[in-house]
């Protein structure tokens, strides 16, 4: 009895760790999701978007696009998209080569916290 008992607290305990989880998520800034996707192979883009769980704080989000050698990519300043505040994009300074890049992104929600994060996506060579 008392063996089960326990995988029963441990059960409830788990359970409730991961409804944390989510619902943590659910009430903090957070990147929902960006164009081009994470680990994505595209065609060059001439934007890329990035969509928050939250509306960022004004003046507060920053993107960077890195290529594989470790060189910042010239693109506009970051601006929002869509009139709620939870889309921002920057326009690609040039054609991007064939290869790997990562975005670099930080941002600021209202709780204040600076929230930061990367992912890559890959430019597939024209043929």
């Amino acid at each position: 009895m008392r063996a089960g008992a326990l995988i029963l607290v441990a059960g409830l305990v788990a359970a409730l760790g991961a409804t944390s989880v989510a619902a943590d998520r659910a009430f903090h800034f957070a990147l929902s999701r960006s164009a081009p996707a994470a680990d994505a192979t595209v065609a060059p883009p001439a934007e890329v978007r990035l969509w928050f769980s939250q509306v960022a704080q004004t003046g507060s989000v920053g993107i960077r696009l890195i290529d594989a050698a470790g060189t910042a990519v010239e693109t506009s300043e970051p601006t929002p998209v869509t009139d709620d505040g939870r889309v921002y994009g920057v326009r690609v300074g040039k054609t991007l080569a064939a290869g790997a890049y990562t975005v670099s992104w930080r941002g600021i929600g209202d709780d204040g916290h600076v929230v930061r994060g990367d992912f890559k996506f890959t430019v597939r060579s024209a043929e």
